[in-house]
Parts: structure tokens; sequence; C-alpha cells
């Protein structure tokens, strides 16, 4: 690679992001269910919904908790077209495919308002000591708010 190819990729890198710096090696994603996969949800076009995406991640980072000792927790980063990272602290279904992501990037509070299609969802356990409160993440679907 040249030099000049390197230093836009650098340039285009958040240099303050580093996802796994505290990862827990005993806690493993839960594996889905095909009934939770597939419902009747799918007859009505509901599975496309942003909504469908925001309340399997809500229902996939409950079962994931249950299984976490107490100096780990479920995290959620939102990853954006340009390399934008943002630390999700809620998730809303804005609309049929819209979704807003509220939390912090670089340490700054944001809040974006995007298409389903072009967010991706990185889930990882971070490792916290145990005696900071458990960091919850809300999740709003069809009016009604949650947090896991």
């Amino acid at each position: 690679m040249s030099n000049d190819y390197k230093t836009i990729i650098q340039q285009r890198q958040p240099q303050e992001v580093e996802v796994f710096h505290n990862v827990h090696p005993s806690v493993k994603p839960p594996k889905t269910d095909l009934d939770d996969l597939y419902s009747d949800h799918e007859k009505i076009n509901d599975y496309r919904s942003s909504g469908e995406l925001i309340r399997s991640l809500a229902r996939t980072i409950k079962k994931w908790r249950q299984h976490m000792p107490k100096d780990a927790e479920p995290t959620i980063v939102a990853m954006l077209n340009g390399g934008l990272q943002i630390q999700v602290s809620r998730l809303v279904q804005e609309s049929f495919h819209g979704i807003r992501i509220e939390g912090t990037a670089g340490g700054n509070p944001c809040m974006v308002l995007a298409h389903q299609s072009n967010v991706e969802l990185l889930c990882y356990v971070q490792k916290v000591p145990e005696e900071e409160p458990d960091r919850r993440i809300g999740f709003v679907i069809d009016g009604e708010e949650t947090e896991e």
C-alpha cells in the first residue's frame, strides 16, 4: 500500500473508537430459536420494518443480559456510512424503515435519523467494574418504550 492510501484510510477511521477493548471471554451471543425468528408478522410484511429489527435486537440483548456475569454488559455500536460510530443509548422506530439512534460519538451526545439499510449495528460484551450500575439501552417500538 502506498503512503498516500494509508493516510486516506487513517483519516477516515476515528482514532478515539476502540470497539473491542474489554471483552469478557466467557460470554457468547445467545442462540435465537426459530420460533422467535419466524412469526405471524411475516404474513403482513412487518418483518421488513425497522420496528421488527429493533424488537429482535431488544429480545437478543435481554437474553444475552440474563447469562452475563456481574462485571459485563451488552453494548451496541451503530456504524454509519463514512465511518461514524455511535455508542447507542436508545434506538427508536421513527417510521416503517427509519431509525433514530441516540447516544454518543467521540464522547459527545448525538442523535441520527437513518434508513435502516444505512446502519450496521454491532453488539458486543463490555467488561465493567462491578460497582458501576447497569447501563441500560432503550428501545422504542410502535410508541412503547422498554429498557434492556
